[in-house]
């Protein structure tokens, strides 16, 4: 354990990339501090987020193990990618560690090389909305979507996106005075659906009820979404985000002629 001495982190931004620095020891007791920092920078949703490692004081090469998690729940919705530079090691078990981080995050010796990595990013689609607290802002969010779907040829995804961003841009408006966000994003088969709000209190999914007609939007999601979740971000407010599973191309063929044939 540390003695309590949180880390510090400097973060600067080059570009659209975030460049965070962390310095002091990483271990059980700092690592919460550092993990939640990237989760908000993250959520900010720039074109990466770089990480420099130079300053960082490893107890155990284990500890690094945090950048993967981080990077595997980030997945669930967001194609932000998470890219380490780590300099000069010379501890061979954190060289070792690097080397197996490097198989699900992209790691480079210097920060130019990070920086370049950038502009050869993963396939994905993104545009991104600002809608104004109206309540005709959910409308123009389902129009916005369903328009969105059709153009990148996702139409079997449609319904449930337009459903689920109807409950979130409503969510925003009714329960907060701030503006929202709208991104949608097209990766590896999985749309997301994500919102993004100045208001800092998180929203919470009520259990069905005979007496209740209200409130039950959360529930909707959860049937709906493959994913869903909502993180905090750097400026006091939120992202809540939703995704949606697509059906590959050669299976639907395969369903549908199934359908056809009778089976």
């Amino acid at each position: 354990m540390s003695q309590g001495r949180p880390l510090e982190i400097s973060v600067r931004t080059v570009g659209n990339a975030v460049v965070i620095r962390p310095a002091g020891v990483l271990d059980v007791g700092t690592a919460p501090q550092l993990r939640t920092f990237l989760f908000k920078a993250l959520a900010d949703q720039p074109e990466a987020v770089i990480v420099q490692m130079q300053d960082l004081v490893l107890t155990r090469a284990s500890t690094l193990t945090l950048f993967t998690t981080v990077a595997r729940q980030n997945a669930d919705w967001s194609g932000v990618p998470l890219i380490l530079v780590t300099g000069r090691r010379d501890s061979r078990a954190v060289q070792l560690q690097t080397q197996l981080i490097a198989r699900f995050i992209p790691v480079f010796a210097e920060l130019a090389s990070a920086l370049a990595s950038m502009h050869t990013p993963p396939a994905r689609q993104l545009t991104k909305l600002r809608l104004p607290s109206v309540p005709a802002s959910a409308g123009v969010a389902r129009r916005f979507v369903a328009s969105t779907c059709e153009l990148w040829r996702c139409e079997d995804a449609s319904e449930d996106a337009v459903a689920i961003v109807s409950e979130l841009v409503g969510n925003v408006v009714r329960h907060t005075w701030s503006e929202a966000d709208l991104r949608l994003e097209l990766r590896r088969q999985l749309l997301t659906v994500a919102v993004t709000d100045q208001d800092s209190v998180f929203p919470v999914r009520r259990p069905p009820s005979a007496t209740r007609t209200s409130g039950l939007g959360l529930s909707i999601v959860t049937h709906l979404a493959s994913a869903w979740g909502a993180n905090a971000n750097s400026t006091g407010g939120k992202v809540v985000w939703a995704t949606i599973r697509l059906t590959p191309p050669n299976a639907r063929v395969e369903l549908n002629n199934a359908w056809r044939n009778g089976q």
